[in-house]
């Protein structure tokens, strides 16, 4: 029964390791999916981020700073957006609904007649590097969780084949053993009778 159990412990082992590698192989072609997108967008979000700064420079300088504070604070507002969750081969991840984030020269809240075309370029300029950033960012946690799940799947995989199923293996081996040297004896056994009668 021991023996019996034990291969068939083996047999589980294996195909668990086996489901375990398909798992991660998928995981990590999502991963390196994920890459190459993520990477052109953090180019764009560093010329975003460049403009807009130089945008704000330029309006701190010929504006003045008390002008941009103002604007600044006449255009604050609430950012609401959807976020949904999705389960990508069992992990949850976070996705935001897009939405656009940036608004007209009237629906900022600031008067035209008060504030220059700089400040509504630097207005613009921040509102484009807000969206950019929120459609980066869900990507950047996505990879994050991603290498972690490949590194617990393979922590796994790794613990199947170089712990678990020797150990199984060997505990059969060791069984097998016993019951064929326990065979031997009756053999033995049944020759020495058989030598008597």
């Amino acid at each position: 029964m021991n023996l019996i159990t034990r291969k068939s412990q083996i047999k589980l082992a294996q195909q668990g390791a086996e489901l375990l590698k398909n798992k991660r192989d998928a995981l990590i072609q999502e991963f390196f999916g994920l890459v190459k997108p993520l990477v052109s967008l953090r180019k764009q979000l560093a010329q975003k981020f460049s403009d807009a700064e130089w945008k704000l420079f330029l309006a701190l300088v010929f504006d003045g700073p008390q002008s941009v504070a103002s604007a600044a604070m006449a255009c604050r507002r609430d950012l609401r957006f959807g976020i949904e969750t999705k389960n990508l081969w069992g992990i949850r991840v976070a996705e935001l609904q897009k939405t656009s984030l940036t608004r007209s020269s009237m629906t900022r809240g600031y008067a035209l007649t008060s504030t220059s075309a700089r400040i509504d370029q630097a207005a613009y300029a921040f509102e484009e590097l807000l969206s950019h950033i929120l459609e980066v960012a869900p990507i950047e946690i996505k990879l994050k969780k991603l290498g972690e799940e490949i590194k617990k799947t393979s922590r796994r995989v790794n613990a199947l084949e170089q712990r678990l199923i020797p150990r199984l293996s060997s505990e059969k081996r060791f069984i097998q053993q016993i019951l064929e040297g326990r065979e031997r004896e009756d053999v033995f056994r049944l020759k020495r009778i058989k030598k008597k009668t």
